[in-house]
């Protein structure tokens, strides 16, 4: 995520999935963001993540590589 990123602009989205967006913009733009990185940035249980994950790809702010890696306990391996 780019770092003009403002989370202003996504008051629309669920305050879970706000601190998913906001844990990613800490990273570059392009790099791949794991589960535990996100727990660790964020607090958040994986379920609440995975839930996050979900939504914020529904709505194509992330992209989640490929259906196939995921790394439990959560539903995606790594982000961008």
């Amino acid at each position: 995520m780019s770092k003009d990123f403002d989370l202003d602009d996504f008051n629309m989205i669920d305050v879970k999935a706000k601190k998913v967006l906001e844990a990613l913009s800490e990273s570059p733009k392009g790099e791949f963001v794991k589960g535990e990185e996100i727990h660790k940035k964020t607090g958040l249980t994986p379920d609440d993540i995975n839930e996050a994950v979900k939504a914020l790809e529904k709505s194509l702010l992330i992209e989640i590589p490929s259906v196939f890696q995921r790394l439990s306990p959560y539903v995606f391996m790594r982000l961008r």
